[in-house]
């Protein structure tokens, strides 16, 4: 392994807070795991908008048919598990586009067709509708959900497979090993499952920059000659209105390996609809048609805003930018680029600011024509605004976590731990199982689990420390599994933990949720999640779970609702053996 590969994946190890001797002295079997975490964040955080935890993503163990990683993502939604799977699609009329990305990484420098030839083998046998081969309980789970989407697949605008072969090595396109890569290719369009395979081979360089990317603002330059410049208004930087020929406009939406940047749509609240959709048909029609030049005249137009702008004449360079109204226009235009006539154009407005309350307003009004889900405008509102400052005002570089209201808000930032950001995502999840009792819950979609919820998550009367006690909680329990401190088996198991931990150390003595008492409580788990007794004391929960079921390895034992009753039983009476006065001493 080179030496700038190494350096890429010494970065990586300290911002996922992965417990690792230095990289030259790890063993190969440590070695090789690391690599996979690596590349399946490296290569996933490509096609998700938002942080993901990757004990969802990387399979590890025997039994894996030569797949390292998966993730399904279904309307811009990374799917984990089956529940989730069935709440979004229960919620959509319509899923535009499911991803499969599917991922094989190897830390050796050799390019090998036996091994592609395997991957290839193992992704069929995972698409296949009676699989041969032995399946260990990630791909079981993956391929229970696969099989659910392909069941519905009258609601899927396209599937697409997306394959990675990583090696540590130079990638010369070898002419046996294309060959092998088209093989692999034809034996799953042979399945009539995919609108669209795509089979990439990265070497060192390739998966470096690949990484580099998810640290970098996005980036983009443009020649904007058609345009007028708006009149000064408060909050706002500097503000334009005009038009872009779409040759223009296709570099601020595609990337330099000709991959639509779905991250810059990320504030767009409505995701794309897929090409079947009537409006987009229409565009699509439009754009290809002998009247395209009308398109300037037809189209809303995008609207634009972006942090940063640095202008020279009629050059314009966007940092920092996001596409808040146009991602159907932007997605018809991508997909039809090779047919398009370049020079016709597209009504452009970009707004250059940074102030908050201005940049709510103006995602809110561009999107306001269209049905939108309550969850999309969650980072809007005023409550997720003061829980990012609460966040925000924990100073203990211990207790820091940050609260991710906006997605890839910390991308950027070098001093900020991956493994430390909350997604919204994370916080009802880890909220609703340690303070709702709602843990069998947690796997579900988080949109899912809000509606099933109202008024009991996010409610304005709540104290903001409950919140924030149970993403510690969760944070801890990750970092754990992650470093192999406690057994993994258990990690299905961890939002339970979050429930029993409020329970053993509180028993009942934790006041409403509105109440300023609960900070004091939730001040103490916070000291013993930070202790030297945290692992000793999720060990021993552990031990009451592993009491109370047969087989941990049950694929849906954490989902039954039985099981909330008992652990709560169980974690009140060992919390009177151990009263609330003791742990105060402990920490």
């Amino acid at each position: 392994m080179d030496r700038m590969t190494k350096s890429s994946i010494k970065d990586f190890v300290k911002n996922m807070e992965i417990e690792a001797k230095d990289i030259e002295a790890l063993e190969k079997k440590e070695l090789s795991r690391i690599f996979e975490y690596f590349s399946a964040y490296t290569i996933i955080s490509k096609f998700n908008e938002g942080y993901f935890d990757l004990a969802d993503t990387v399979s590890g163990g025997s039994n894996d048919i030569a797949i390292d990683s998966i993730a399904i993502i279904a309307g811009g939604v990374m799917v984990n598990n089956f529940e989730e799977a069935q709440d979004l699609f229960e919620k959509a009329s319509k899923i535009p586009e499911v991803e499969f990305i599917i991922i094989q990484s190897k830390i050796s420098s050799n390019f090998a067709g036996v091994d592609i030839r395997n991957f290839g083998d193992g992704v069929k046998d995972l698409f296949s509708e009676n699989p041969l081969l032995l399946h260990n309980e990630f791909i079981k789970e993956k391929r229970k959900i696969t099989e659910y989407i392909i069941e519905n697949a009258v609601k899927v605008g396209s599937f697409s497979c997306r394959l990675f072969y990583v090696t540590t090595g130079v990638w010369q396109r070898d002419r046996n090993i294309l060959g092998k890569i088209e093989m692999v290719k034809q034996t799953l369009q042979g399945l009539s499952i995919f609108d669209n395979i795509t089979f990439d081979s990265l070497g060192a360089k390739e998966i470096r920059d690949y990484y580099r990317q998810t640290k970098e603002k996005v980036t983009a330059t443009i020649i904007f000659s058609d345009k007028v410049t708006l009149p000064e208004m408060s909050g706002v930087t500097e503000a334009y209105i005009g038009f872009l020929p779409v040759s223009e406009y296709l570099k601020l939406i595609e990337d330099e390996t000709g991959t639509i940047r779905k991250s810059v749509f990320y504030d767009n609240v409505r995701d794309f609809q897929g090409g079947e959709n009537e409006v987009n048909k229409k565009i699509a029609n439009t754009i290809t048609s002998d009247t395209a030049g009308r398109l300037v005249i037809l189209n809303n137009g995008v609207t634009i805003i972006t942090k940063e702008i640095n202008q020279a004449r009629m050059t314009f360079t966007l940092k920092d930018y996001q596409i808040v109204n146009g991602c159907q226009t932007s997605h018809v235009i991508f997909n039809n680029k090779e047919e398009l006539n370049k020079d016709i154009c597209i009504p452009v407005k970009i707004i250059c600011t940074e102030d908050e309350e201005a940049i709510s307003q103006v995602i809110v009004a561009n999107n306001s024509q269209t049905e939108i889900k309550k969850e999309a405008l969650l980072a809007m509102n005023d409550f997720q605004k003061e829980l990012e400052v609460f966040y925000n005002s924990v100073s203990d570089s211990h207790l820091k976590l940050y609260y991710e209201r906006r997605s890839k808000q910390f991308d950027t930032m070098p001093n900020v731990e991956k493994v430390r950001i909350i997604s919204i995502a994370t916080q009802i999840k880890s909220f609703a199982a340690m303070f709702l009792d709602k843990p069998h819950q947690a796997s579900r979609y988080f949109g899912q689990i809000l509606d099933n919820s109202e008024n009991e998550i996010f409610n304005d009367s709540h104290n903001l420390m409950p919140y924030y006690t149970s993403a510690l909680g969760l944070y801890k329990l990750e970092f754990y599994f992650r470093n192999k401190n406690l057994d993994s088996v258990y990690r299905k198991f961890r939002f339970h933990l979050l429930m029993m931990l409020k329970y053993y150390i509180c028993s009942d003595k934790l006041s409403k949720l509105n109440s300023r008492k609960v900070s004091d409580v939730c001040d103490v788990m916070n000291r013993i999640l930070l202790s030297d007794k945290a692992e000793d004391v999720f060990r021993f929960l552990i031990d009451m779970i592993e009491a109370s079921i047969e087989n941990p390895r049950e694929l849906d034992i954490s989902k039954k609702s039985q099981l909330v009753d008992t652990l709560i039983i169980k974690a009140k009476s060992a919390s009177k053996q151990d009263s609330y006065e003791q742990f105060l001493t402990l920490v």
